[in-house]
């Protein structure tokens, strides 16, 4: 692979937000990029310690299109001594982004700011300076404008010294009190799901891909077009030890169809009919397992297994099951009130309204979130669970007042760092759920179950 691009002050940026990029993968782990400013002669800003994947370029930013996880962007004007920006197109790619100040920049085209869905507040160039305007109109976000041009940016910042950047907290033990209070608020008992890469599962085993179990007493699973569909998961519910409103006995299937989708419809989202929403995915709930079946036999019947093409599982893993309990993320419907009166209860504050991203400081909020879940697993949005709060890469897609109140399954991407190489891949580092009614799950009804992933 050649080199890379990148402007110096961008990889003083992230060598502010401790993600200096010894390899492409560390890119993935940048969430706040707030301080463009060039390292200094110690620390070797000549581009004498740049990794032999990355070469020195002014303006080279495109970089920033792949850091999945960063939500908040800003190029301050303490630290805007920059080369003009050679293309912001990177700014599709940020689907997470939520915070967005690009008024002492170059930033021209407020089209390109239309495909992000998480973007909440973002501050632009004066508008003389803009094309494209009317693309403001649909966005969710509050929009600003600076009151100076480029031009005249460029002439203030030229004789200016750049300052050494002075990090605002509320404190880490604030922080701390205020994680505290949201645990109390928002804990829920749920399963988290742990992969077991040193046991190789067997046909009845807890699992994700691989062969699955069948018996000739149904008809094996195939897509709209009469191929059969893939296993995704198995789920050996007694064994894995869950408790309600899980079923404690039996075994829980998620077969996808063999697509470059993973079997998920996108353009049927609106069907509320299971029948129809599981044409190209379905979930299977077995209430006793025929242990004397053989995989030969499963094979007859026309069991596959996993087309490394068509699904995020890169190996076959063996599953197991710990009660855990689950805790509020940063993308979860309803997290502002509740963050509200976290920070009555913790602080004594009225946030005035304001979200939790524009509230706190990028660290705080980086810090705080980050305490309530675990990662620590290699995975790469929240992790593997049953029940508990789902995590996205964009937005939640059901609608608030919908049937699917109950996390089902989630499977996460998942990085082995010792490996250096993938356990499970949703797109550009994505994550999948699969949301059921509560009241189907406790009559084990699973004809009506909605399936949906998404990455950056």
């Amino acid at each position: 692979m050649g080199s890379r691009k990148i402007d110096v002050q961008l990889l003083g940026a992230l060598h502010f937000a401790g993600c200096f990029p010894n390899v492409p993968y560390d890119l993935k782990r940048v969430r706040v990029l707030d301080r463009f400013a060039a390292p200094g002669p110690s620390w070797g800003g000549n581009g004498a310690q740049v990794r032999n994947w990355l070469e020195t370029e002014p303006g080279a930013f495109a970089l920033i299109g792949e850091m999945p996880s960063l939500h908040t962007l800003l190029f301050l004007p303490q630290f805007c001594s920059l080369s003009k920006i050679q293309d912001f197109s990177f700014l599709k790619r940020c689907r997470k982004l939520k915070k967005l100040d690009l008024s002492y920049t170059n930033f021209t085209d407020c089209a390109l700011l239309a495909g992000l869905p998480a973007l909440r507040w973002v501050r632009l160039p004066h508008r003389d300076q803009l094309v494209n305007r009317e693309a403001l109109d649909g966005l969710k976000a509050a929009v600003e404008f600076s009151d100076h041009l480029w031009q005249d940016v460029c002439r203030e910042l030229q004789p200016a010294v750049l300052k050494e950047p002075q990090p605002v907290s509320v404190g880490r033990e604030r922080i701390c009190r205020l994680a505290k209070k949201l645990r109390e608020l928002t804990g829920i008992s749920a399963y988290r799901l742990f992969l077991d890469k040193d046991t190789e599962p067997g046909l009845f085993d807890s699992k994700f891909g691989g062969l699955p179990y069948w018996t000739s007493a149904q008809i094996y699973p195939v897509d709209q077009d009469n191929r059969p569909m893939q296993l995704l998961a198995q789920l050996d519910l007694e064994a894995l030890g869950v408790g309600n409103p899980l079923p404690q006995r039996g075994m829980l299937q998620f077969f996808i169809a063999q697509n470059e989708m993973f079997g998920c419809d996108f353009a049927d989202g609106s069907t509320t009919d299971g029948l129809v929403r599981q044409k190209a995915y379905r979930v299977v709930y077995h209430a006793t397992v025929d242990r004397t079946v053989t995989p030969d036999q499963v094979r007859a019947m026309g069991a596959v297994e996993n087309n490394r093409d068509c699904t995020p599982l890169q190996r076959v893993c063996s599953v197991h099951a710990a009660p855990c309990t689950c805790y509020v993320n940063d993308r979860v419907c309803g997290l502002e009130q509740v963050f509200s009166t976290a920070v009555k209860n913790a602080w004594g504050e009225d946030t005035g309204g304001q979200p939790s991203f524009v509230y706190l400081e990028e660290d705080d909020y980086c810090e705080l979130f980050e305490s309530l879940g675990d990662l620590s697993d290699g995975s790469l949005n929240g992790g593997h669970w049953m029940l508990g709060y789902p995590n996205f890469t964009q937005e939640d897609p059901r609608d608030p007042d919908g049937p699917y109140d109950t996390l089902l399954l989630q499977i996460d991407s998942s990085y082995d760092e010792s490996a250096r190489e993938y356990d499970i891949l949703w797109g550009d580092c994505g994550v999948g759920n699969f949301f059921i009614n509560r009241s189907r799950l406790e009559q084990l009804d699973f004809s009506d179950v909605l399936y949906t992933w998404d990455c950056c």
